[in-house]
């Protein structure tokens, strides 16, 4: 399953890919062995939630939980290597995930991938 798929109740159409957002967030947590990864979009559901519909938003956020998170690795951090996210499907029924290019960033396999949050917010647009 795509991270797009898992959006598709929300929308009509095609949602935005992982690349059409902004990576915000990384939290990776030894103690279950998942990632979570958080992207906000200015793509907004044409679907919306039905406690989303009175809400006046400009903008969608939602966070993805990978488990069972093996061979996790991360070679640096920064700017460019958050613009640069890879979902897609490995061997033996795996999610590899990779944040960056080979060398660098964060690199990982999962079993599982889920949403595990939504919500629309506004936000300002000044700098």
């Amino acid at each position: 399953m795509s991270a797009s798929e898992l959006l598709g109740d929300l929308y009509e159409s095609e949602p935005p890919t992982v690349n059409e957002c902004e990576l915000f967030y990384v939290h990776a947590d030894e103690r279950d062995g998942s990632v979570t990864l958080g992207f906000d979009t200015r793509e907004l559901p044409s679907r919306p939630r039905a406690e989303w519909r009175e809400k006046t938003y400009n903008r969608f956020e939602f966070h993805l939980l990978f488990s069972d998170v093996t061979e996790f690795q991360v070679h640096g951090w920064g700017p460019q290597e958050a613009r640069e996210v890879d979902i897609s499907a490995a061997p033996g029924k795996k999610i590899k995930v990779a944040l960056g290019r080979t060398g660098s960033g964060i690199h990982f396999l999962a079993s599982s991938m889920r949403l595990a949050s939504a919500r629309v917010y506004l936000a300002s647009d000044a700098p």
